[in-house]
């Protein structure tokens, strides 16, 4: 079987108006079966021209055709109105009868059909699209290699191929705002799901399409788009196997073009559309199909059924949300795909959800751009920055402040190097634990998307985890030095000074803080702004999910940053209550101390209040509300 081929309409229209430019066919309608002879000596069907007449229909242009059946746009004299007309030269009205079951505001309806007594030719009256066909629409976008950039280079691409007047749709301009405001992955995953959904109500009524590609989607100056053309569609029930006769061998599914080949077992089921819609989708991110072009069924079944779904798509530009959509609709296996098309248009609905929260995050500075870029890397200099200006503080107050006696300061020298060999390594040791996991899932996100709903659940909650771990790092690294240090002093010393604990209880319990509360907004900055919104999974998602994981993210936001304000509050205590001299040295220290911890409580408050937001965001409670796709809204 020879691959279906389709001619794009040509532009232009005939005026109803002018009686000139109408032509009645000589001797009726038996006129239409004429053949002519092409240049090659072929012997072709005479097609109509415009100003045509055929029965009570007035041929107004051609809109397309392909080896079954030419489509002309056509006028409705009896009933004043502009209709599809679909002209088969064989065949039967199998097509009429299956379009008129399936009633959905995503698939063309049928008005009528007839076999001409005449000419015998198949007529098929179709509700007229005005707009253009899918394939047009990716042809546009993605001409010499361009990237779109978001739904409305859809909408102009529409305009551009269809080139005509645009009736007034007050239903469609919704779906036209949607798409307008939508980056173009988000605006795939809205088309996408819209055909999942009309797919979904012709596989209930046991009707599958078999023939799902570019050229088989209408699509109006709305964005909205029909599905078109079940010449090929075969009745199924799922108890028993089908087979499928026709269709377009490069959309075709795996177990589709085994039968074809005549394999023995194959069937196919509404898996097989799924498959074919994937391919369009990709298609419709890409410019091209997922697979290399193959000039033969053989070629094309063996490359589906070797392709590595490691392989990466990175250079494709494609989302990791709506990459495992892909990957999954185009699994060689059917058990592995979703298993009807209410699942697929479900996750699609998610993913459009996900990447309109991940779009409505806020853009953020130069730091934000690098932290997208290296996360890990980010996260764990962001986490050490604290630390080291609490060692640098930590190091100078004791200095400065504690007054040693000369074995004293040798042991305390000793201890210090003793309590770091013990607390970094258990630090390291903890830190690598939870950042290698995530930073390998990372990987393999960023690189194929090739990986699994659980492993992406998985990594989602660890990222989470990272900031209470944090959080326990840095409690237990500091504060129990403001006891152990002066204990140990006055174990293997002698006698201590009450002064000279106080002076390291403040120090470790000001350096901890320090620690304490800026690496945990740095920390949560990192995976609440970069990595957990790219780990959301369209197979799982659910708001009432997103909200039970992310209801401690956001705890110790307020309780930190009055935290934060503690710190400055500290310096200037310090120098209203020390009665004895102080230094200059020691002066200079809790300046700086009360300079910095107020420049920390502005940091603080921005960080609480964007973080906050954030959350909200990633829970679905702002600008996900006012975009998101009801699953029975109608256009």
């Amino acid at each position: 079987m020879s691959e279906r081929t389709e001619q794009e309409a040509p532009t232009g229209d005939a005026e109803l108006g002018s009686s000139s430019k109408k032509r009645t066919l000589v001797d009726g309608v038996a006129k239409a079966v004429q053949t002519i002879v092409d240049p090659v000596g072929k012997f072709v069907p005479h097609r109509f021209q415009p100003g045509d007449t055929f029965g009570d229909y007035v041929i107004l242009r051609e809109l397309g055709h392909g080896g079954f059946a030419t489509v002309y746009l056509v006028h409705d004299v009896s009933l004043n109105r502009r209709i599809a007309l679909k002209v088969s030269e064989r065949g039967g009205l199998g097509e009429g009868k299956t379009l008129a079951e399936l009633e959905h505001a995503h698939i063309v309806q049928v008005h009528a059909q007839f076999t001409d007594a005449v000419s015998g030719k198949h007529c098929l009256c179709l509700q007229y699209v005005p707009g253009t066909t899918l394939k047009r629409v990716i042809e546009h976008l993605h001409r010499e290699g361009q990237q779109p950039r978001d739904g409305r280079d859809i909408l102009d691409a529409i305009v551009v191929a269809s080139n005509e007047e645009v009736p007034f749709d007050l239903a469609g301009v919704r779906n036209r705002e949607i798409l307008s405001r939508s980056d173009f992955a988000s605006a795939v995953c809205r088309i996408g799901r819209q055909l999942a959904e009309a797919l979904d109500f012709a596989h209930r009524r046991g009707i599958l399409h078999c023939d799902i590609k570019p050229a088989n989607v209408l699509i109006n100056p709305y964005g909205r788009p029909l599905l078109a053309d079940f010449n090929v569609s075969v009745d199924f029930d799922p108890s028993r196997p089908a087979k499928s006769t026709g269709g377009t061998i490069a959309y075709m599914a795996p177990e589709q073009l085994a039968n074809l080949l005549n394999e023995p077992g194959q069937s196919i089921n509404e898996r097989s559309d799924i498959y074919a819609l994937g391919t369009l989708l990709f298609e419709f991110m890409t410019g091209h199909r997922p697979f290399p072009e193959s000039t033969t069924p053989e070629t094309l079944l063996r490359t589906q059924r070797m392709f590595d779904f490691h392989v990466s798509w990175a250079n494709e530009k494609i989302p990791p949300v709506l990459e495992r959509i892909l990957r999954r609709c185009l699994e060689p296996s059917p058990e592995l795909r979703y298993a009807n098309a209410s699942e697929l248009a479900n996750a699609l609905t998610n993913a459009f959800d996900l990447l309109t929260i991940e779009n409505s995050l806020p853009q953020g500075t130069r730091m934000t751009a690098w932290a997208m870029k290296w996360p890990v890397f980010m996260l764990i200099a962001l986490t050490m920055l604290p630390q080291l200006l609490s060692s640098a503080f930590n190091i100078a107050y004791n200095a400065i402040e504690i007054r040693l006696a000369e074995d004293q300061r040798t042991l305390f020298v000793r201890l210090v190097l003793v309590y770091n060999l013990v607390a970094y390594p258990i630090a390291i040791f903890v830190t690598l634990r939870l950042l290698v996991p995530l930073m390998r899932g990372w990987h393999s996100i960023g690189l194929s998307g090739a990986i699994k709903s659980t492993e992406v659940e998985a990594l989602r909650k660890l990222s989470l985890r990272v900031a209470h771990w944090g959080m326990i790092l840095a409690l237990l690294g500091w504060l129990p030095g403001g006891l152990i240090f002066p204990f140990m002093l006055d174990f293997l010393t002698g006698p201590v000074p009450s002064e000279v604990y106080a002076h390291f209880l403040l120090s470790f319990t000001l350096s901890g803080l320090i620690a304490l509360i800026y690496s945990h907004f740095a920390i949560q900055f990192i995976v609440l702004r970069i990595i957990y919104p790219r780990l959301g999974d369209a197979d799982t998602y659910t708001r009432d999910g997103a909200r039970q994981e992310l209801s401690h993210s956001s705890r110790f936001l307020v309780p930190f940053q009055s935290l934060a304000a503690v710190i400055p509050l500290v310096g200037a205590a310090l120098l209203v209550l020390v009665e004895r001299e102080m230094t200059l040295l020691f002066r200079l220290l809790v300046t700086s101390l009360i300079v910095l911890g107020m420049i920390g409580v502005g940091i603080a408050v921005s960080a609480t209040r964007r973080l906050s937001q954030i959350v909200r965001l990633l829970e679905g409670d702002s600008a996900q509300a006012a975009a998101r796709i009801s699953p029975i809204e109608q256009p």
